[in-house]
């Protein structure tokens, strides 16, 4: 998985300005760009035996939805489950926020801590299990 990890990144919008990019221009990019990574993740699911993509990465409208709420957004939230925070959480989504734009925020939201024993609570906020307070990253 690891070795995969470059081709399992979020797709980018391609770039476009307001009064110049057509909006045929820019559904032709999207639509090119996004046939692009499709045809990435399919070479990587086919070299890699349980590896299943659901319907929702194969659909444009989705990450056009996504790409949206970027653009719109300044605080971007990820929500993971604190049973296994790591597990949950994208970089690449954090990585992307921030190409969009240097003054946007990425903000985790630690979901589910309820289930967690007080032991297992404190545990996994620690330094090793968590490396996004090493990042400086807020969470709650």
């Amino acid at each position: 998985m690891e070795a995969n990890r470059q081709f399992l990144k979020i797709p980018r919008r391609p770039k476009w300005k307001r009064g110049v990019t057509t909006a045929e221009e820019l559904d032709q990019n999207e639509r090119e760009t996004f046939l692009e990574w499709r045809r990435n993740l399919a070479s990587v699911q086919e070299t890699n035996d349980g590896l299943i993509f659901t319907p929702f990465e194969r659909n444009l409208e989705v990450w056009r939805q996504l790409w949206r709420v970027i653009e719109r957004s300044e605080i971007v939230v990820q929500i993971v489950d604190a049973r296994n925070p790591m597990l949950f959480r994208c970089l690449d989504l954090e990585k992307y926020v921030k190409e969009v734009s240097k003054r946007k925020k990425n903000l985790l939201l630690i979901n589910k801590a309820d289930l967690l024993s007080d032991t297992q609570r404190y545990s996994s906020l620690s330094l090793r299990s968590c490396p996004f307070l090493l990042d400086g990253l807020p969470f709650l």
